[in-house]
């Protein structure tokens, strides 16, 4: 194991597991926008989408050569407010 391996996977292991809330906010910043009011309820779905992929920070962390976290940061993981089975 060389020695960027080996930082990463310290890295993993010594993370502490969190909750992200950004997804939430991000959901709740679209919906409370005016133009979450003025479509249909599947339209504003996919414009929410849209909005937390055009605004979600990406997690790029030092060493690695293929990137990306499912939060934030390592054992970030994000909620997912969108998908509601009460609507």
């Amino acid at each position: 194991m060389n020695e960027r391996i080996r930082k990463l996977r310290e890295q993993t292991l010594t993370a502490e597991p969190k909750i992200s809330a950004e997804r939430a906010k991000l959901v709740t910043e679209f919906y409370k926008s005016p133009l979450a009011g003025q479509v249909s309820v599947p339209v504003a779905r996919a414009l929410a989408f849209k909005y937390i992929l055009e605004h979600k920070e990406l997690c790029v962390n030092d060493g690695e050569l293929i990137v990306g976290e499912r939060g934030p940061a390592p054992k970030e993981t994000p909620t997912y407010p969108e998908i509601s089975t009460h609507t």
